[in-house]
């Protein structure tokens, strides 16, 4: 029988994708963004309601680069933050504070282009493991024990929300049950973009979901057996040449089921 899925209740998900200031370089920004700007946030967010877990995503540029070479589209960001919230209510109000704007907001500037920033509101459907403990010796440090991948797509032309994720669940139990893939994946999640943020600098895309996959390493997803059905069913409901993937190394900066060790 097929897993039926089920959007969580208790938490909501900011995803905000960011591109480097142009003067910077990578590692640069991976530097400050990791070990200076982490540590900005965590001695902000003390103390304040509604926050639930702060991660940052950072693009691993050989695998960025080896995607492109298989043809795969990838979206030219650096990085990316991952926020879970209580509600979309608690994010407005932490992140349109005065607090949030002169302290945090003023140091993103310091190494963002703040112009071309992207935030997609979203559910969050668990399909794998989706509670995980990070012990406080992996936390403030980029994950030695996973990789992930930032997979989304625009539906079909003509097809409805309603439609694609019925589609969607069904890819996922594919992935989960009939391929290499899925018995080495760690938490995996489907979000179905509730709504776009107003607070987006540039033009929103049309996307319409969004799937985050933790792995041991990237060749998880390179599995030559499961290539070809995994194609087959992509385009039973995802719009051709409007999937992109972005792979990322994974800092878990808050959360994870512990506190973060000041």
């Amino acid at each position: 029988m097929a897993t039926q899925y089920t959007s969580r209740t208790d938490r909501v998900r900011i995803l905000i994708l960011l591109e480097k200031k142009p003067s910077l370089s990578t590692e640069e920004f991976q530097e400050y963004f990791l070990n200076v700007h982490s540590k900005i946030f965590a001695k902000f967010a003390e103390g304040k309601e509604g926050l639930i877990k702060y991660e940052q995503l950072h693009v691993n540029q050989e695998e960025k680069a080896l995607l492109k070479d298989m043809g795969q589209p990838v979206p030219d960001y650096d990085g990316a933050l991952l926020l879970d919230f209580e509600s979309f209510d608690k994010f407005e109000a932490l992140f349109s504070s005065p607090e949030y704007i002169s302290i945090v907001g003023s140091d993103m500037d310091r190494f963002v282009h703040t112009t071309t920033a992207l935030v997609l509101r979203l559910n969050i459907v668990p399909i794998i493991n989706p509670e995980e403990h990070v012990p406080k010796s992996s936390l403030n440090q980029i994950r030695k024990d996973r990789v992930a991948i930032l997979f989304v797509f625009t539906r079909k032309e003509g097809m409805s929300l309603k439609e694609m994720k019925k589609h969607w669940f069904s890819h996922a139990n594919l992935v989960c049950n009939e391929t290499r893939m899925g018995k080495e994946l760690h938490p995996a999640t489907d979000s179905p973009i509730k709504r776009l943020d107003a607070s987006s600098s540039t033009d929103v895309p049309d996307w319409d979901g969004f799937g985050l996959f933790h792995a041991p390493s990237f060749a998880t997803f390179r599995h030559p057996e499961d290539g070809q059905a995994l194609v087959e069913d992509c385009v039973k409901f995802q719009a051709p040449g409007k999937s992109l993937a972005l792979p990322v190394n994974v800092a878990t900066i808050i959360g994870g089921g512990v506190t973060l060790n000041h």
